[in-house]
């Protein structure tokens, strides 16, 4: 596994130059646009996730401000929020689809369910990412009950699997320079000695608010996408109805109902769904 710290990294100028990426300079522009300082620093983790050696000023900044624009969203379309990602069970599956494309909003391409090979056996990955230069590999841990933790066990475990996924990849002259990455992302909480494990042995946990800077909470704020288990217009029952159709995410609702797709929906909820929707997804 390669870990790099972004000022670190050499990025091309519109010039042509390279440069070491400054995080202070980037900081300071988002700082200057209006972005309070918590803001700030959780876009930059954001920009992280795509940096490699040789990106253009031009992306690393489009992708900031894109982010930035979505801060617009009403504090109403937040509101429970947490307990909207909740409902995206019981089975968890659900869960892994809405990781999905929270990571396809960074620009991943994105599989849910892969089969990779390790050096000693096959792994089932719940959420692969890619991009030309990084490969994450994501387990989540969903939980029906807010008060449930994920223990040390759980980084433990998955340690173990990213070591064998990661001993496979030393042999593979395509993907031994790739940086790989081990993602555990959960609906609650980690243990506080799940989290040192984590953060000794190089796992990213991602809780819902945790870390402090770059919680799942603020993901889901900053890419301004929200589970359909957010509406109010529509009964639980048509909720589960559409989960189970794999329609997860509001803006994906939102254009199958503009499209006039046959929907699990009453059609005067549905009437009432799309005027809610236009909230979670053009603000």
């Amino acid at each position: 596994m390669h870990t790099k710290r972004l000022n670190d990294f050499l990025i091309e100028k519109a010039s042509g130059d390279k440069v070491y990426f400054e995080s202070e300079k980037l900081l300071s522009s988002l700082k200057r646009s209006g972005a309070s300082d918590e803001i700030a620093e959780t876009i930059l983790t954001a920009v992280g996730m795509i940096m490699h050696d040789g990106i253009s000023t031009k992306v690393i900044y489009n992708k900031a401000y894109e982010i930035l624009r979505k801060q617009e969203t009403k504090i109403a379309v937040n509101y429970r929020l947490k307990q909207a990602v909740g409902q995206l069970g019981p089975s968890g599956y659900p869960f892994e689809h809405f990781v999905g494309e929270l990571f396809k909003a960074r620009g991943f391409d994105v599989e849910v369910g892969k089969l990779v090979n390790g050096y000693s056996v096959r792994h089932e990955i719940d959420v692969f990412a890619k991009n030309e230069h990084k490969h994450i590999f994501v387990e989540c841990k969903f939980h029906n009950y807010q008060g449930t933790k994920s223990d040390v066990k759980v980084p433990m475990y998955i340690r173990s699997r990213f070591d064998d996924i990661n001993r496979a990849r030393s042999y593979d002259h395509q993907l031994k320079n790739i940086n790989a990455e081990g993602w555990i992302i959960t609906n609650t909480r980690f243990t506080e000695d799940a989290e040192k494990f984590g953060s000794d042995y190089g796992l990213n946990l991602l809780a819902w608010d945790y870390p402090a800077k770059a919680s799942l909470k603020q993901w889901i704020e900053m890419e301004n996408l929200h589970p359909i288990t957010c509406l109010s217009s529509i009964t639980r029952k048509e909720k589960t109805a559409l989960l189970n159709k794999g329609i997860v995410m509001c803006n994906d609702l939102y254009k199958k109902a503009l499209d006039r797709e046959i929907l699990p929906v009453k059609p005067r909820n549905l009437r009432a769904c799309k005027r809610e929707l236009k909230d979670y997804v053009e603000n």
